[in-house]
This record gives C-alpha cells, structure tokens and sequence, in this order.
C-alpha cells in the first residue's frame, strides 16, 4: 500500500500514489541524473503498467527525496 509522503517545500505537497510521483519527478524534481531519481522514475512508471509493486515504488520515491536532499514525513493512508 502506498503511504502518503508530505513533501516539505515552501507549500508542503502531499504525494498519495506512484502516478503522483511519477508527475513530480518528470516535472518538478530537481534533480534529473541521480541514480535514485532515474529508479523511482521507472518504478512509479512501473506501477501503472502493473510490472511494479506501489510498495516497491514508494521505497524507491524515498530513495530519490534524499539523494535531492528534499525533506519529508510518511503517514499512513486514512
């Protein structure tokens, strides 16, 4: 199950599936060559196509907010 991260910026974001994150790390990410951010692309890619697990892409997203340096909380899907 997917657990929603909270994205703190100047406005807080909250991510609440892999389809969201996969729209923010195209769009928004700041960095574009990191090896965690290239795994978290194609893992939350991945969920839509049924070939990844959202727990596995999850996993990979955290991966990437750190390597950016990017803070963050997770909380349990209500």
């Amino acid at each position: 199950m997917w657990k929603n991260v909270v994205i703190h910026l100047r406005k807080s974001i909250t991510v609440r599936s892999a389809k969201q994150a996969f729209d923010l790390l195209s769009a928004r990410w700041p960095v574009s060559d990191g090896k965690a951010y290239i795994a978290a692309l194609e893992a939350c890619e991945g969920v839509d196509d049924g070939h990844v697990s959202d727990e596995s892409a999850l996993e990979l997203f955290l991966l990437a907010l750190k390597e950016a340096e990017i803070p963050y909380s997770t909380e349990i899907e209500r």
